[in-house]
């Protein structure tokens, strides 16, 4: 399974079904917290790396997350990549998401 959004900037963005896996490793993340990732990267607010550029680090509060948390974070790895066509196209993926209680 391959899940698509857009980010508030109009990026496609995708988060494959190995990705989501991963992030369901890290403490408090269950599968009902998928459309909480997702709405993070379409609806939240990001922060460039400043040692990786090309990644960004998309944020959201939510009131109802478990434990202590209050935010999903979502870490987003942008790209290029060769189509098909041999066009460059943009290739922006997820690298993780996870639940933290303070930014």
């Amino acid at each position: 399974m391959k899940w698509i959004v857009h980010d508030r900037f109009g990026h496609e963005i995708y988060m494959t079904e190995e990705r989501w896996q991963h992030a369901l490793d890290h403490d408090w993340m269950s599968e009902a917290l998928i459309e909480k990732v997702l709405n993070t990267i379409t609806e939240g607010r990001r922060h460039q790396e400043a040692l990786s550029p090309n990644k960004y680090r998309y944020y959201h509060p939510f009131d109802d997350l478990p434990g202590d948390n209050n935010y999903v974070v979502v870490v987003v790895k942008f790209g290029f990549r060769l189509s098909e066509k041999d066009e460059i196209v943009p290739n922006n993926f997820v690298l993780t998401a996870y639940l933290v209680e303070e930014l």
